[in-house]
Parts: C-alpha cells; sequence; structure tokens
C-alpha cells in the first residue's frame, strides 16, 4: 500500500478545514444580522420572491422569539404583510373586550369583543389562515402569562382564544354566525374561562400547545377545586360561581349550567329559545355525518 505525500495530505486538510468552516460561518450568522440583512435585500418587484421573503423573515423572528424564551408554545409564523391587520385585530378585539363592565354582565365582555371586531374587520372574522394564526398568538401569551403569574391576563388570552377556535370550527363545519345559537354554546365556555379557577384555566391551555410548558405548572395546580358559572344571569351567588360538581346541566342544550334547581327553572324563560335553536342546529349537524 502507497502512503498518501504528506503535501497531498495537508492539502485536502486545509480545503475540508475552510469547508467547514465557511459552514460554521453560516450557522452561526446571529439571528438580527439575518432579519437586517432580509429587510434590507428588498429591491424585488416580483410578488412571488416578495411573498417568500417575507415568510423567511418571518420564520427568523420566530426564531428570534424561541431564543428570547425558550419556547413559542406552538406560535405560527405570521408573514410581515398581515403584521398590521393581525395586531389591530387583537387590539381592537381586547379593547372591545374591556369596553364593557363584566361585574353587571359576564356575557358581555366577548359580546362586545365579537361585535367590535366583525364590525372593523369583517373579512378576517371568515379568513380561517388569519384566525388560525391570531388564535395561536393568543394561546402563546396566554401560556407566557401563566408561566409569568399573571393570571388576570392569562384568562383574557385564553377565553379569547377559545373564542377563536370556537370561530374557526364553526366555518369549518359550513357554519354561520347569523343565528344566536352559534354563539350559545361557545359563550358559556368562555364565562366559565373568564373567572376560571387555575386548574380550569392551566388545563385549557396545556391541553392546547403542542408543548410541554405547562405541565410543571398543572402538577401544582391540578389539587385546586374546579368551579363553574351558573347560567341564571340574577343569580344570587356571588360571581355565580359555585363548585362545578355539584352544578345542574340542562338536559337540552348539555351548555348551559346552574347552581341550583331555582336558577335552572328561573332561567328557563330567556333560555328556551337559545336551547331549542342549539339542540335544532346540533341535530342537523348530526345528520351530515
Amino acid at each position: 500500500m502507497t502512503m498518501p505525500s504528506k503535501k497531498k495530505k495537508k492539502k485536502k486538510s486545509s480545503r475540508g478545514n475552510a469547508r467547514k468552516g465557511n459552514n460554521r460561518k453560516k450557522k452561526e450568522e446571529p439571528i438580527d444580522a439575518q432579519m437586517e440583512r432580509l429587510k434590507m435585500n428588498d429591491d424585488s418587484n416580483d410578488e412571488v420572491a416578495l411573498l417568500e421573503k417575507s415568510i423567511k423573515l418571518a420564520t427568523v423572528e420566530k426564531e428570534a422569539l424561541d431564543a428570547a424564551v425558550g419556547c413559542s408554545h406552538g406560535l405560527l409564523v405570521v408573514p410581515s404583510h398581515d403584521r398590521f391587520i393581525i395586531k389591530d385585530f387583537a387590539d381592537t378585539f381586547a379593547d372591545g373586550y374591556k369596553s364593557v363592565d363584566a361585574e353587571a354582565n359576564l356575557e358581555a365582555p366577548i359580546c362586545a369583543a365579537s361585535k367590535a371586531v366583525k364590525e372593523k374587520y369583517p373579512e378576517v372574522w371568515e379568513d380561517l389562515a388569519k384566525l388560525k394564526l391570531l388564535a395561536s398568538m393568543f394561546l402563546f401569551n396566554g401560556t407566557q402569562a401563566v408561566l409569568e403569574e399573571d393570571i388576570g391576563s392569562a384568562r383574557f388570552f385564553a377565553t379569547s382564544a377559545l373564542f377563536l377556535r370556537a370561530r374557526i370550527k364553526r366555518i369549518s363545519s359550513g357554519g354561520t354566525s347569523s343565528s344566536s345559537s352559534s354563539l350559545f354554546g361557545v359563550i358559556m365556555k368562555v364565562v366559565e374561562l373568564t373567572n376560571a379557577d387555575e386548574h380550569t384555566l392551566v388545563h385549557y391551555l396545556r391541553k392546547n400547545i403542542p408543548c410541554f410548558c405547562l405541565n410543571e405548572k398543572y402538577k401544582q395546580v391540578k389539587s385546586i377545586t374546579k368551579m363553574g358559572v351558573c347560567g341564571h344571569h340574577a343569580c344570587s351567588v356571588p360571581g355565580r360561581t359555585v363548585e362545578r360538581r355539584s352544578m345542574l346541566s340542562c338536559n337540552g342544550c348539555r351548555n348551559a349550567n346552574y347552581c341550583s334547581r331555582e336558577c335552572q327553572k328561573a332561567a328557563w324563560p330567556n333560555h328556551k329559545e337559545e336551547c331549542d335553536e342549539y339542540v335544532e342546529a346540533r341535530a342537523g349537524l348530526d345528520s351530515t355525518k
């Protein structure tokens, strides 16, 4: 066997090292430098090229977020051309939510938020892709708020995510928002999450994110008694809140829960129409399966 010459071996090694060095340089380029490079290199008029560049920039920024907080909790990448409308939709939703007194009417905040965004952004209200981006953003913020012990904010973000995910499900199944039954079921769940104990709150967020970031927190709060909200608006119980395991459910829609038989009877005149519509809508969906 003939051994390779020392000269050739050295030359080969030099090339290999140079190649590896270039690869390391590309991999180790700082995220902020990548973002700046993508922003500066923006002289193309081709729409496809601009869209691809926008997606690349959003991906790099998402990587920057992952590096900053440790996990994106399933946050979807928002293309740069959608950022303004996504942010403004979320701000409009939040402003509408905070514009009414929740103590006077527990259902009022989410109804006001829904009305605000439907009036300002009717096209987004029908856009599945954008609604999914928004829902993932609210789930991310809710998860971060729990990890930072900001339970009040976490309730708002979780409530918003639940409402938008219900809207996504409604559109995906071919439904519309013209009937009161389309909102009745989810509003009852939203009201409970708005006032949720930490057990209920963390459970909801934990099951709707792809990571395990809330596992430890859930172990800490799972012994907390789960609470529910009475469906009778004039319920005399403070905050209309009682232990969930003691509540009575409507036999028709299975969505309305009550703290007592008295509250269930008192609520029936107002609940009857909603209940009948919901049962009818559910039967129609079941028949198409």
